[in-house]
């Protein structure tokens, strides 16, 4: 009944939305596929009320056919273009019509209702690629409904809020790994694929654990140190790396692939000089290799080598002239001398 309270009350699964607009099908539209997300991302069922203001009281929505019509048709086609798409199945839309003090029907007043339901969270982690989705509106926003509120994300809340929800899926698939380990300890699939998994949940102690179990049972395995160097980069353990990168050359003193991620990291940790000399060892190797030329290059302008950088993307283009990456940096490095007023 119009004016009435309505009897129930907001809360994580139920929300009012009192419509105030000369343009209600836009509005109720942007709502729905707000809440629809907001509701689904939040894993719950939920209601909601468009028409009824947030102290319950039940007001009303003037909706011609045409507009109730419309309603109907376009919140499908709207959340067809959502990330990932929200099924038609996993919502409901009704209206209901006002009634008066006398209890009949007033034209074209109407309560919108639309129905989330709840979904299982094992629908949104894509086990093949180990990632976990949150749903986006068509603007690219990403609403969670929490109390009473339908909170939108910025990236670094979007970002946490997947972390927080991978890490239990990740721990489950460690835990079945640990399982199967039990019966067979020395299996190298198993173990690589326990490493890659500690990787991505950050785990340290796992990951040493893992990688110098692998390199017990195959010490002159590269692949196997240089993925171990590449873990504790991952976490930022920059020096860490480059210790496990030198005791691989102790082994294996003439590895390219060893001296290419030694570069890679000494450059991250701004040791220019450190990784020139690198990349000089692994061009002795390879002098063909367009890829370690173009870091040599950036080693020379982190040391302020304008001139001879330019030469030496020159060069790794000379080798391979649609190679991006020497391209981009080129362009850096007469950005950073025109900057500095340097002379060509």
């Amino acid at each position: 009944m119009i004016n009435s309270l309505y009897h129930r009350e907001e809360s994580k699964d139920v929300e009012f939305k009192h419509i105030e607009s000369q343009h209600p099908v836009k509005k109720i539209v942007n709502h729905a596929e707000e809440y629809i997300t907001g509701f689904l991302n939040a894993l719950v069922e939920g209601e909601l009320y468009l028409g009824i203001d947030d102290a319950g009281k039940i007001l009303d929505v003037k909706l011609s056919k045409s507009e109730r019509d419309e309603i109907q048709k376009i919140i499908p086609n709207k959340l067809r273009n959502t990330d990932p798409i929200v099924s038609p199945s996993l919502y409901d839309i009704s209206l209901y019509n006002i009634i008066n003090e006398e209890e009949k029907e007033i034209d074209d007043l109407f309560i919108v209702n639309i129905s989330i339901l709840g979904i299982d969270e094992n629908q949104f982690y894509r086990t093949s690629s180990r990632e976990y989705f949150l749903y986006k509106t068509t603007g690219g926003s990403t609403y969670l409904k929490t109390g009473t509120d339908c909170i939108k994300l910025n990236t670094t809340e979007r970002a946490q809020e997947i972390q927080k929800r991978k890490q239990k899926y990740l721990k489950k698939e460690l835990d079945d790994i640990n399982n199967q380990l039990l019966q067979n300890p020395d299996n190298r699939s198993l173990l690589h694929e326990k490493a890659k998994i500690a990787k991505m949940m950050g785990d340290i102690e796992t990951i040493d654990e893992t990688y110098k179990k692998l390199i017990n049972l195959n010490p002159k395995n590269y692949r196997t140190r240089v993925d171990y160097a590449s873990a504790h980069k991952s976490i930022g353990d920059l020096e860490g790396a480059l210790d496990i990168l030198e005791d691989a050359l102790k082994i294996d003193k003439d590895n390219l692939s060893i001296l290419k991620t030694k570069g890679e990291i000494l450059l991250g940790s701004d040791k220019a000089k450190e990784a020139f000399q690198t990349y000089e060892a692994a061009l002795k190797l390879n002098p063909e290799d367009y890829t370690i030329i173009t870091q040599t290059g950036i080693a020379l302008r982190k040391l302020g080598k304008y001139r001879e950088s330019i030469k030496v993307f020159n060069l790794a283009l000379a080798k391979s002239p649609h190679y991006r990456v020497a391209k981009y940096e080129k362009k850096i490095t007469y950005h950073k001398m025109f900057e500095g007023g340097i002379r060509i």
